[in-house]
């Protein structure tokens, strides 16, 4: 073999022509395969999307048949919160319940200043202008889980775009 041969053979030790050609045979059956890995791997994620689909449809069945219970946690919750008695006591019961609904996966809505949404709240006092408002006062806070709402808050609301400020040493959230 001369010395252009084995310039030309490279660091295979391979004539040319022969690293030519399984190159070119390498380059055909990776152009071969690549279509079935890539249609492989849209399965796989395909897969993968209709799994977490199935997931949250799981989690929505079994949030419906907590509801009852959440529904019974979440009333004992609002007459709690309407009680007279000493506010440490009140305040730690409710936050401790508010624990138990946040852990099962709800929500409570109905805020004082948050935006006025007739599928979140039931306005029982107050008017909207153009269909616009804002929530004053909360009478009873609502319920949501995964976007679902549960119960709608019982509120009151204004066409202002700021919530009254309430006197000093009272309750801002309504939940009197």
């Amino acid at each position: 073999m001369s010395a252009q041969e084995l310039t030309d053979a490279g660091e295979s030790g391979l004539p040319a022509d022969v690293g030519d050609a399984i190159r070119a045979a390498v380059h055909a059956e990776f152009d071969e395969v690549v279509p079935h890995v890539i249609e492989a791997l849209r399965r796989n994620n395909a897969f993968d999307e209709i799994n977490d689909r199935l997931r949250a449809a799981e989690r929505r069945i079994l949030a419906r048949q907590e509801r009852p219970v959440i529904i019974g946690v979440h009333r004992v919750l609002d007459r709690i919160r309407h009680l007279d008695f000493d506010q440490a006591i009140r305040q730690a019961l409710a936050d401790d319940l508010t624990a138990v609904l946040t852990e099962a996966g709800y929500a409570e809505t109905g805020r004082p200043g948050e935006d006025y949404e007739p599928a979140r709240h039931d306005a029982i006092d107050g008017r909207a202008l153009d269909g616009k408002a804002v929530v004053t006062k909360v009478h009873a806070h609502g319920l949501a889980s995964f976007g679902d709402v549960v119960i709608r808050a019982k509120v009151e609301i204004s066409p202002e775009h700021s919530p009254p400020v309430a006197p000093a040493g009272h309750d801002t959230t309504g939940s009197e």
